[in-house]
């Protein structure tokens, strides 16, 4: 077996490129598929991600149609998308879709012109597949202990994917049409979130995540395993920083220290306590003071405090001992199952640059 330096010396590499068109946001992924890499080194290397703010759901993801100006706004992005794969040179490109093109009677129109304009195959996938691409990424960064249970949450733009698992299996797992998007949405609120909004809210997440609440009682998860732009923020507003001004959150069951490029990233930390005080003051503040915080994403600002609310209703439904952030989502586990040998699967199919 060869480590990652002496394939890229040795061996042709495929390079793949995976889209995911979300509710809120675009991002690709361009990466090095090596192949006989040994186990526990990483298969593939990194060689370019962008990430656009395309909000395909807005306007439209509480009456089940994406509106014009959206499907125009993501086939731009899908056009910017394949100038850095040609750029690149890119061999093939695998394009998924999520929630809100899931849930539109209009999302041919949009599949459909990303094929005439661009020759891609869009495949929208269950939420179900979601879920389980997610688990199979997200598991690459971290490893529970013996007798942990974990909850996998990935809050997205239309839907939140929800999955309990130890070390040995998944124990049960779940797409709710819940998302921060669609909570904005539906409720409408005010520019000050405010305790009050998040009992307006409370019923209504009562309501749609009643499965959840069952299967967190059955389980009791300790671990929030997070993943995806919602945590990426909750990350980027609470890590700590060294002296020289570097992340120093790391998780402190793993020993990244051996692992360099090699291997994939450890999840990263968030402290629990500087998360619920965060909560507090992203529910409390105005758009424009969650504008001004350090490490705030503009294009999250007035989303947040909707993903602070559904982690917020599942700390009351479970006691949370440690929060995680992973790196990794749903591209990696279609490149996962690249690696794996299912390139073509039930709801995968490929297409050139």
């Amino acid at each position: 077996m060869h480590s990652p330096e002496d394939l890229h010396k040795k061996v042709k590499y495929r390079r793949i490129a995976v889209i995911d068109c979300g509710t809120n946001t675009f991002n690709l992924r361009i990466v090095d598929i090596l192949p006989g890499v040994e186990k526990g080194f990483r298969p593939w290397t990194k060689v370019f991600s962008l990430r656009l703010a395309v909000r395909l759901g807005k306007g439209g993801i509480g009456k089940g149609v994406i509106r014009p100006d959206r499907i125009a706004r993501g086939l731009d992005a899908i056009g910017v998308m394949r100038e850095a794969m040609r750029n690149y040179q890119t061999d093939e490109v695998f394009v998924i879709a999520t929630s809100a093109l899931r849930d539109a009677s209009n999302n041919k129109v949009f599949t459909e012109g990303v094929q005439k304009l661009y020759g891609y195959h869009v495949q929208i996938i269950s939420g179900a597949t979601e879920a389980s691409l997610i688990q199979e990424g997200i598991a690459l960064t971290y490893s529970p202990s013996e007798g942990e249970t974990v909850l996998t949450l990935d809050i997205g733009g239309g839907s939140t994917e929800c999955v309990i698992w130890n070390r040995q299996k998944v124990v049960w797992a779940r797409s709710f049409d819940v998302g921060v998007a669609r909570l904005q949405a539906l409720f409408k609120l005010s520019d000050r979130f405010g305790e009050d909004a998040y009992e307006k809210m409370k019923p209504y997440l009562d309501d749609m995540l009643a499965p959840l609440a069952l299967a967190l009682s059955k389980t009791n998860p300790s671990v929030i395993l997070g993943s995806s732009g919602s945590f990426d923020t909750f990350y980027s507003l609470t890590k700590p920083k060294s002296k020289n001004g570097l992340n120093a959150g790391k998780d402190k069951h793993r020993d990244d220290s051996k692992q360099k490029i090699k291997c994939h990233p450890s999840a990263d930390v968030i402290d629990v306590m500087k998360f619920d005080d965060l909560a507090d003051i992203l529910i409390r503040n105005t758009l424009k003071d969650r504008l001004n915080m350090s490490g705030m994403p503009p294009d999250r600002a007035d989303l947040i405090p909707y993903a602070s609310a559904i982690v917020k209703w599942i700390q009351n439904e479970t006691e949370i001992t440690h929060f995680y952030r992973s790196k990794y989502a749903v591209r990696e586990g279609v490149l996962a199952r690249i690696v794996g040998g299912d390139i073509v699967t039930p709801g995968f199919t490929s297409s050139l640059v």
